[in-house]
């Protein structure tokens, strides 16, 4: 994959002919939908994409012939730094010196390509990173020029203005487009400075506003994205759109990537691709899906928003205009999960019947109301529901249950379930399991079923049991056959569970953040001895404890192997101080069983003491959840997590 970094930039060099001028209408209506295509080192506070008038009018040249502008990909929006150091005698922003045949020449190239043009600016003197000139006090000659060039979006940093200035500028500048008669969408990124635009952007004439501090290039960065859109729904709209982050898709996987664009297109967010780090001169398949793009377009009147989560698994909706409603089925987890969700989520009215098509996969089916299914690690299922009957394959899920971890060196039992959630029979199931690295089966890996009914779910379990003590992680594909109304079908999933690596378990007292865990899973970055959040002290309240403890992200879940031999686990818990927006649950469970919960804590609130019988527990797990809200800020602390056995 990277070498095609240089097959990206011979292709951007291959521009060369420049067509005759032709101007593209501006949007009638500024931010009347959000808009959809190319950037480059959008977040970047730098100028570290400077380049030239040839790779902007090969990435107008690739949106025009690859479809995406046809699609609606219809924006090319410079980076920062595409203008000179200076401003020139009479005042004027000029382009630096990668644009011999000017700016003019530039627009009139990327117009006539049917394509818009974006340019950068910001509210100080200086925009981001302090090299090239800002608009203050240029207000109204940076929009006279912008407008004149043809202009047809403008990005506004504002890195070099006092937080209380900001707004007051913004609408300054906004006035000056405004009075130039040109519609030019206004766009508020402020620059990693947590000045909530989605509160007053709005107001201060902006169509489009940032609401996530860093770029969200990985998966990772993308989940904590995801996160702080919860509860921002109601600022979303025609004429202003939250704006989560651009896409790096060279930091992401195929089923990352979709998943991203589905959960980005319920929350009708701006869908902008940054080439700053692309590795191929073609962009990813997954940006020109129809179905996709219809959803990120579509307006009726309420914004996407999520309706579960259960720490791991989320399922978001988005209402559309035409009375169907879309749902996404996220895994943000490192191992794939079955997920339930129903038409009930998404807030459909009562049928007899609805007609569900994926939109990635383009099956469609039919259901009474159910929607589960297994979902793959970093993954999601779009799915868009109509409230209608439909003459289609009835939809089926297939799920496997596992043990909530696996023993390395025991048998276990898995059960599968096949359910027929539509409303016509499902005849001649044919189950096929495929055993795990290091297992082996007791039982018959083959099952088969004569009918499933509708609403009916056929259930078989099987055993397995480890060849030696198992090693590699416990993953169990499986997958059934089928025939239905519509014909033959087929479906997959994949059963998978942590393994239990368990290490010699503590047999006498001592604090666990110094004992080794069998494993860890955490929301963002590993869990801490000690720290959290990349090295920051373990603070609740302001206060420290001199015997440490362990600093964790909700999401959260670390597992101590103990072997019955224990009696009693206690700890001190609380939201630690790096997260003054956190909300979150501690909970402490003995093989898969609760045993203790603190309930929802917010930054603030006094820390809690928890003292917890483990007498016979084999595998004790310290997890902290998100309560439901997004797991922004959530760090929370585990204080003195000390075992006695």
């Amino acid at each position: 994959m990277r070498r095609l970094t240089v097959l990206l930039c011979a292709f951007f060099l291959t521009a060369t002919a420049v067509p005759a001028a032709a101007d593209t209408p501006p949007d009638p209506v500024p931010g009347e939908r959000p808009p959809l295509g190319i950037t480059w080192g959008a977040g970047s506070s730098y100028c570290l994409y400077q380049f030239g008038e040839d790779r902007v009018k090969a990435a107008a040249d690739q949106l025009a012939d690859s479809g995406l502008r046809d699609a609606g990909y219809t924006h090319v929006m410079l980076p920062n730094c595409w203008q000179a150091a200076q401003r020139d005698a009479d005042g004027k922003l000029t382009a630096a010196a990668g644009y011999p045949s000017g700016i003019p020449a530039l627009v009139d190239y990327v117009h006539s390509r049917g394509l818009k043009i974006g340019f950068t600016s910001g509210t100080g003197e200086r925009t981001c990173g302090g090299q090239v000139p800002g608009s203050l006090d240029h207000e109204d000659l940076d929009a006279r020029t912008l407008a004149g060039w043809g202009a047809d979006y403008l990005r506004y940093d504002t890195c070099s203005s006092a937080d209380a200035d900001v707004p007051g500028r913004v609408r300054k500048m906004a006035d000056a487009l405004a009075r130039t008669g040109r519609p030019i969408t206004l766009e508020v990124d402020d620059a990693d400075r947590a000045l909530s635009p989605w509160l007053w952007a709005r107001a201060a004439g902006a169509q489009v506003w940032r609401t996530y501090k860093n770029p969200p290039f990985d998966f990772g960065y993308s989940a904590g994205s995801l996160d702080k859109q919860y509860g921002l729904e109601g600022y979303n709209g025609p004429g202003g759109w939250n704006m989560p982050g651009a896409f790096t898709f060279s930091y992401l996987d195929t089923g990352e990537r979709q998943a991203k664009l589905g959960l980005w297109a319920v929350l009708n967010a701006p869908l902008v691709t940054d080439m700053a780090l692309a590795a191929d001169a073609t962009l990813p398949a997954e940006l020109n899906n129809p179905d996709v793009i219809a959803v990120d377009q579509d307006w009726a009147g309420v914004a996407g928003h999520k309706v579960r989560d259960t720490g791991w698994t989320e399922v978001w909706t988005k209402p559309m205009s035409d009375g169907s409603a879309v749902l996404v089925l996220f895994n943000r987890g490192e191992l794939a999960a079955p997920i339930t969700t129903s038409v009930t989520d998404a807030a459909l009215p009562a049928a007899p019947g609805y007609r569900v098509r994926d939109l990635w996969t383009g099956e469609e089916t039919e259901t009474t109301g159910a929607l589960a299914g297994t979902v793959g690690r970093h993954a999601a299922t779009v799915l868009r529901v109509w409230p209608a009957g439909v003459a289609a394959a009835p939809r089926t899920s297939l799920t496997v249950e596992l043990p909530d971890s696996v023993p390395p060196s025991q048998p276990l039992t898995a059960t599968v379930r096949f359910t027929n959630a539509g409303s016509t029979p499902v005849t001649g199931a044919h189950l096929q399991l495929t055993a795990p690295a290091e297992w082996a089966f007791d039982s018959p890996a083959e099952a088969s079923s004569a009918t499933v009914e509708p609403g009916a779910t056929w259930e078989t379990s099987v055993t397995l049991h480890p060849l030696s003590t198992a090693t590699q992680p416990f993953k169990m594909p499986a997958s059934v056959s089928y025939t239905t109304v519509s014909g033959a079908r087929a479906l997959g999933a994949s059963a998978e569970a942590p393994l239990l690596l368990a290490p010699n378990q503590p047999s006498t007292n001592g604090l666990l953040n110094t004992q080794p865990w069998m494993s860890s899973e955490n929301g963002l970055g590993p869990v801490e001895r000690d720290s959290t959040d990349n090295g920051h002290p373990l603070t609740i309240n302001g206060k420290t404890d001199t015997h440490g403890g362990l600093g964790a992200h909700a999401p959260s879940v670390v597992r101590y192997y103990l072997g019955g031999k224990c009696k009693t686990f206690t700890a001190t818990v609380g939201v630690d101080d790096r997260g003054p927006g956190g909300t979150l649950g501690f909970r402490v469970l003995g093989d898969g069983v609760e045993l203790e919960a603190t309930g929802d804590m917010r930054h603030g609130d006094a820390a809690q003491h928890l003292a917890v019988p483990v007498k016979g527990v084999q595998v004790l797990a310290l997890a902290v959840d998100d309560a439901s809200d997004g797991s922004a800020g959530d760090w929370g602390d585990w204080l003195s997590p000390y075992i006695s056995c």
